[in-house]
């Protein structure tokens, strides 16, 4: 069954690359994946009530505000909202970590990381 995870990210270059790359990668592993790709809070929160997702990878700079608030905003939606999610930043740090795991994310990556490390930490999701 195909697994949809929405894509959280404002930059289309790098957002394009990271959805080939990690489809690649993902079918590789026979991960039958849709993205589903927002450029904002705002359109994030659209993408969310149009159906079901299964995972979320969310940026934390986004142009509209913090990507931590969507993933507080998710996990305080009730049980049947909530879908696991990762925080991507181009700055990780301790600090972005633990403040992405208060917010209710099973963890942060780093914008400039391996796919194989990604990959992994999808599929733990």
């Amino acid at each position: 069954m195909q697994k949809r995870i929405l894509l959280v990210e404002d930059n289309a270059h790098f957002r394009e690359a990271f959805v080939r790359a990690l489809g690649r990668a993902l079918a590789s592993e026979q991960l039958d994946v849709a993205f589903v790709e927002a450029d904002s809070l705002a359109e994030a929160r659209a993408r969310l009530l149009e159906g079901r997702l299964d995972a979320a990878l969310i940026d934390v700079a986004l142009p509209d505000g913090d990507g931590l608030d969507l993933v507080r905003e998710i996990n305080d939606g009730g049980a049947s909202d909530r879908i696991p999610m990762l925080v991507l930043t181009a700055n990780l740090d301790h600090s972005v970590a633990a403040r992405a795991m208060d917010a209710g994310a099973r963890g942060a990556l780093s914008k400039v990381v391996s796919m194989p490390e990604t990959v992994e930490a999808i599929k733990r999701l």
